[in-house]
């Protein structure tokens, strides 16, 4: 039987998020049970035709392992084709990302799978500022319209840029000045100190989108050079500053320490609808920072 397939016992698109598990194949942020029961049958031993005997099509099981046929990258467990940013993913992007990340003879495990997804996306950029700055416009643009009322549906090219992200910009200002709000009032009542530390954290990781998307409007029109890489370098640091301070709350809220007010609704509806958002957050955020690690 022909045996050109490669198996690797890893997913570059695989994200394990405080708990959490995702799948990144095509920026789909999709929910995943992960599963170990092919792991042995899926080894550098493998052919096609046994790979494509475990294929479940569900859209859920993942098997943390893709593997390489041809040029392409699949899913072992859904059959998919590995893609990064409406890019096919290539056998020799895969190689290359590998090479790159480990420098020698070490085993790529999936704990290595979000550096060697960021490796990709930089590869897929091809470490060119102009490609970063249009992958810098399409997301925030995207991020920008799933945070504001506009439902997923409705994003289509016809939708200024503009509109769409000054639109979030003006939804930021109106979080900020809630959390200030909120700050204030539970204080006056005496809440427990870890609400009170949330709240300070809400209103600074607005803050942070806000300088962030302030940004990456001023340097649509960039074109020096020398001060594009400054302010991207910029950008690279309020984008550190979200992920950190995203992991950071997402942590608390998960803790259940937080504890305080259970009756406004509004307080609880805001910090449920952060919990829905902080994953695209991290995600989106993390990419940035990885971009542009690799091309500084």
């Amino acid at each position: 039987m022909e045996k050109d397939v490669i198996i690797y016992n890893f997913c570059p698109c695989f994200k394990h998020f405080e708990g959490e598990l995702r799948c990144l194949n095509d920026d789909s942020l999709c929910d995943i049970e992960n599963s170990i029961i092919a792991a042995n049958i899926l080894n550098k031993d493998a052919t096609l035709e046994l790979v494509k005997q475990f294929e479940m099509n569900d859209g859920k099981t993942c098997y943390s392992s893709i593997y390489s046929y041809g040029d392409h990258v699949y899913c072992s467990s859904q059959g998919d084709k590995i893609r990064i940013h409406n890019e096919d993913i290539t056998a020799e992007m895969l190689q290359q990302s590998i090479k790159l990340y480990t420098l020698g003879p070490a085993e790529i495990t999936i704990d290595c799978a979000s550096c060697i997804y960021g490796i990709l996306l930089a590869l897929v950029l091809s470490q060119d500022q102009a490609s970063i700055k249009r992958y810098l416009d399409e997301f925030s643009r995207k991020v920008a319209m799933n945070f504001t009322e506009l439902e997923l549906d409705e994003i289509d090219e016809s939708i200024p840029y503009f509109e769409t992200v000054q639109a979030y910009l003006v939804k930021l200002l109106e979080d900020q000045y809630y959390w200030q709000d909120i700050h204030e009032k539970l204080l006056a009542k005496d809440e427990p100190e870890p609400l009170i530390e949330l709240v300070s954290m809400m209103e600074l990781l607005d803050r942070y989108q806000f300088q962030f998307y302030s940004q990456v409007l001023n340097i649509r029109s960039m074109h020096n050079s020398r001060i594009l890489v400054r302010m991207l370098s910029q950008i690279l640091r309020t984008s550190k500053n979200i992920l950190d301070l995203n992991e950071e709350i997402h942590s608390l809220v998960s803790s259940d320490s937080i504890g305080g007010s259970h009756e406004d609704s509004v307080l609880i509806s805001k910090i449920e609808d952060y919990m829905e958002k902080s994953r695209t957050l991290d995600h989106f955020f993390g990419n940035i920072s990885d971009i542009m690690k690799s091309t500084s």
